[in-house]
């Protein structure tokens, strides 16, 4: 059995381990609300910019020659009224694969459940024609050793949502699209669905794959007649890197808000196991202090009774 002054020393070690545990819990919720409320905001904006798409993408050039403003077109042909944006064009060469990892660690299984399926991504490259984009030092250090070099590396976001440093990058990566140097972008990065759980995903981002405007019987975006100025088109074009654009926004902000959401709720239960193993030592340490008095009480006696 440890000794007492053993399990004191252990006892003290896990009180201040469990302090700073708490404390970090703390922190990565506050973190946590400041990015969900991002993320709120962002999926708010993509909503109603994917509203306004579904609109300009139900109208097309008018027929009949008439000279009406308002335009009018099945969603059927929805997906061919503009298929000539440079958005949606695909183009030769390779492909980039965007990583949203964590900077910092201690959050539980987030990163390793993202590796798993980059490296399922991997895989499926035999041609070795994908490169990697890299957000975040853990996906990075990680990728780097096994010989998956980084076409471009973004390691000192630390979690933080700010919107204009997200914007840059991906301005960087548009751009890099509709230079031809590139020939698809995908994002790999954790959905948020809740603090306690989100789903690794891979999406297409680069080129847009435009599809027909769903309707559903209570709203239908053929229902009423929309008047464009200066004309579909030109609507449609100043859209869809708007709306690219608030795509990707989201797609980082859902990766930084699992990311806090995975650290709090690991610091949630390292503090739990520290607090039940603290009781645990507290208990080993009275009955080894139970043992030692009732030694020394035992004693106290035998020797009284000896003396008699």
């Amino acid at each position: 059995m440890a000794s007492l002054r053993h399990i004191r020393r252990r006892l003290r070690s896990i009180q201040s381990t469990k302090q700073i545990m708490r404390a970090m819990q703390l922190v990565s919720g506050s973190k946590f609300k400041r990015a969900q409320s991002r993320l709120l905001q962002g999926r708010a904006v993509l909503e109603f910019l994917d509203g306004l798409l579904q609109r300009v993408l139900a109208a097309g050039p008018a027929t009949g020659g008439t000279s009406s403003p308002a335009w009018k077109v099945p969603a059927r042909s929805a997906a061919t009224t503009f298929p000539d944006h440079p958005l949606c064009q695909a183009r030769e060469g390779a492909s980039t694969l965007v990583i949203f990892t964590s900077d910092a660690g201690l959050c539980g299984s987030y990163n390793t459940n993202l590796f798993q399926l980059a490296e399922t991504e991997f895989r499926r490259d035999t041609a070795r024609r994908t490169e990697v984009s890299y957000i975040g030092k853990k996906g990075h250090r990680h990728f780097t050793k096994r010989g998956y070099s980084a076409r471009d590396a973004y390691l000192d976001l630390a979690g933080r949502p700010e919107i204009r440093r997200i914007d840059a990058i991906g301005q960087q990566l548009m751009g890099r699209f509709l230079d031809g140097r590139i020939g698809s972008v995908r994002l790999l990065y954790a959905r948020f669905v809740s603090p306690t759980v989100s789903k690794p995903t891979v999406k297409q981002w680069l080129p847009i794959q435009l599809t027909p405007v769903t309707q559903s019987p209570s709203h239908s975006v053929t229902d009423l007649d929309y008047i464009f100025e200066p004309s579909p088109q030109r609507v449609f074009e100043d859209l869809l890197p708007r709306w690219a654009m608030a795509t990707f926004r989201v797609a980082m902000l859902e990766a930084f808000t699992s990311e806090h959401g995975a650290r709090m709720v690991a610091m949630k239960n390292a503090t739990d196991n520290a607090e039940e193993l603290l009781g645990l030592l507290t208990r080993q340490r009275n009955k080894i202090r139970q043992a030692s008095i009732t030694k020394e009480l035992s004693e106290i006696v035998g020797t009284a009774e000896a003396l008699k």
